[in-house]
């Protein structure tokens, strides 16, 4: 503590209130001999003045000594109790004090995903609005400085309204219309509170990209360049100004801005333009898109920033490991392939069965939804407040709510001449998928099925040839077709011994990747003996020997 009193806490003239400074003159008072408490006027700038629990966490950031420096904003210390505005009552160790309020969910349930970007006329007097982000905006100068947040779980919609406390409502219907309404109360005081629908902001997140472009969702990408050089031609600011009348999906006209559209139209290129994004959005939506960008950028929700992590900085997204986690494992199988494939070269058909994600079925049951089912449960990013006013990240196993399948699937392997055993094959981003996650590669390992005639070693083939005692006393010559069909002859004109072997160059596999050089045959040769001698043929023989 006394080791560098400036680590812990700096004091400067910016403005928080009567508490702060109390604070800061007892911790003056207690790391030096003399009083300190002129050094603390009432507005300051703490630097990491932190609790033994908030030192815990701040450890798994290492143990290289930094200075973290951040602006305490006004109305914290009455956040931190109930947003109740009362006295910072047993702040030393974060503990006893005053009971924590009602808990309420981290983050906004999957059903409440409507609710986001809408904007309601709250009890006939103000409008609100609810950020996608979870933040709650009213014109109350609380939720002006950015203390205003909702969320909600499965049925229930929760709103903390800095000083006005806790509000719990319901709606009416699940769905962003004039007719839907959301109705409850405060829980301190019970005050009923109602809203009524306004309007609802058109996200990005809310478009399919694959209509922006006019295309179907299992186009090739020289399809969907084609799309897009089309399109923006027609929405280029050289050729389109002003408004175009365009139809929506219920087929209603509407005038819309033609930089609008062509902001979509790039948007769409962008996302579906490229692999891994691509396959991010059909699995997990724009956000997953969003969400993936920014952790290979360092800003995801695994990253280890410790005021994130202590005071709930960083958002709750559905973050699946930082960087390389939105990146599925790798599928190691293995294919069997020919000798002949290898030595000329092939494309193989494989079939393989794998978990693919049903695009757009959530909650959806018929058409090309029909063999869907419910998808592997999914890992989150939450918030948890593990005491008032200090909130840490943690990991959560949610049910998903898109739908998965199994679907066989042929690759086509494509066998390159020169091929050996244990040569990979790799089939990107093919292996099983997951909501939001962009799936592992295929990794082929080759192995070759056994040959009636050959043996492979490296580049070289080995056989074997039976010949007769004739044949290995007095010579002979046979023929016998490669495996690409051509004749190979082999000739002795000499005496051969038993076991012997004959190299005969070139004759044996294609060097892979340098087709026109090749290995060696190796013929090894087996004698095949008479099973009796005739009175006459031993007489001879033994005449001879």
């Amino acid at each position: 503590r006394r080791r560098n009193r400036h680590t812990r806490l700096r004091i400067a003239r910016t403005g928080t209130g009567r508490n702060a400074a109390a604070l800061c003159q007892r911790i003056a008072r207690t790391d030096s001999a003399k009083n300190d408490s002129a050094a603390c006027p009432t507005n300051m700038v703490w630097t990491t003045m932190l609790s033994r629990g908030a030192r815990l966490a701040l450890a798994v950031v290492g143990t290289a000594r930094a200075q973290f420096q951040f602006e305490i904003p006004q109305g914290m210390f009455e956040q931190m109790h109930g947003m109740g505005g009362g006295r910072m009552h047993g702040m030393h160790g974060m503990g006893g004090g005053r009971p924590r309020g009602p808990s309420v969910p981290p983050g906004v349930h999957d059903n409440w995903d409507w609710l986001k970007a809408t904007t309601w006329h709250w009890n006939n007097w103000r409008d609100v609005r609810f950020a996608a982000d979870g933040r709650f905006e009213a014109p109350t100068p609380d939720c002006q400085r950015g203390q205003c947040r909702w969320s909600s779980d499965e049925t229930t919609l929760y709103i903390r309204w800095g000083e006005a406390g806790l509000h719990k409502l319901k709606a009416t219907e699940s769905k962003a219309a004039p007719e839907t309404k959301l109705k409850g109360k405060r829980v301190a005081d019970g005050e009923r509170c109602q809203a009524t629908f306004i309007s609802k902001e058109e996200r990005d997140e809310d478009l399919d990209l694959y209509e922006v472009l006019g295309i179907d969702d299992e186009v090739e990408q020289k399809e969907i360049k084609k799309a897009y050089r089309k399109l923006s031609l027609k929405y280029h600011p050289d050729k389109c100004t002003g408004t175009v009348e365009v139809e929506k999906e219920d087929g209603t006209k509407v005038d819309e801005e033609c930089a609008k559209l062509m902001n979509r139209v790039t948007l769409a290129y962008e996302v579906l333009g490229d692999e891994d994004k691509r396959i991010l959005y059909d699995t997990g939506g724009l956000e997953s898109v969003k969400e993936g960008i920014d952790e290979d950028e360092g800003r995801g929700g695994g990253g280890m920033d410790p005021f994130s992590m202590l005071f709930g900085g960083g958002g709750g997204g559905r973050g699946r490991g930082g960087g390389g986690g939105k990146r599925g494992p790798d599928a190691r199988v293995e294919l069997a392939v020919s000798l002949e494939d290898m030595y000329l070269g092939n494309v193989v058909d494989a079939s393989i069965t794998r978990r693919v994600v049903c695009r757009k079925c959530a909650g959806k049951k018929e058409g090309k939804c029909a063999g869907c089912g419910r998808c592997p449960n999914e890992v989150r990013m939450v918030q948890r407040e593990m005491r008032p006013g200090m909130i840490v990240q943690q990991q959560e196993e949610v049910q998903s709510k898109e739908k998965c399948k199994n679907e066989e699937t042929v690759l086509k392997a494509h066998v390159e001449r020169g091929m050996d055993v244990g040569s990979e094959l790799t089939f990107p981003r093919m292996s099983e998928q997951l909501p939001g996650q962009i799936p592992g590669n295929i990794v082929m390992t080759l192995k070759q099925k056994p040959h009636g005639r050959f043996t492979r070693k490296g580049n070289d083939l080995h056989m074997d040839m039976v010949i007769s005692l004739k044949e290995a006393l007095l010579g002979f010559s046979k023929k016998f077709d490669h495996l690409d069909g051509h004749a190979v002859v082999v000739a002795q004109s000499k005496t051969t011994k038993p076991g012997e072997t004959k190299r005969i160059k070139r004759e044996g596999m294609p060097h892979h990747n340098f087709p026109s050089e090749f290995g060696d045959l190796f013929v090894k040769f087996q004698f095949k003996m008479p099973t009796e001698l005739t009175e006459a043929q031993r007489t001879a023989i033994g005449d001879l020997f």
